[in-house]
């Protein structure tokens, strides 16, 4: 790892959690597919990677719903149609 990642707060992955009391992280698969080839790639190195270093994980699933407000709320379709994405919707989130 370079010197600019050993300094960099957002190299840190306890950066991304903040002072919340999240337990996972969680990234939609449409804006995910919508990162550019390279950025992809790497993140499947990364995930193999997480796989082969837990290959026991336990027999739970997990649930990810949406909420406004602390309200429950329904998901974007953008969010749900990967296969068919919203490119409008997703280019308008960008910088």
């Amino acid at each position: 790892m370079g010197t600019e990642a050993k300094n960099d707060v957002r190299a840190d992955l306890s950066f991304w959690f903040g002072l919340s009391y999240s337990s996972f992280a969680v990234l939609p698969r449409a804006l995910m597919e919508a990162m550019p080839a390279d950025w992809q790639s790497r993140m499947a190195l990364l995930l193999n990677e997480y796989s082969e270093a837990f290959p026991n994980q336990p027999d739970i699933g997990t649930r990810v719903q949406a909420t406004r407000g602390n309200k429950l709320a329904k998901f974007p379709e953008w969010v749900l149609n990967y296969r068919h994405p919203d490119r409008a919707a997703i280019s308008a989130l960008r910088r």
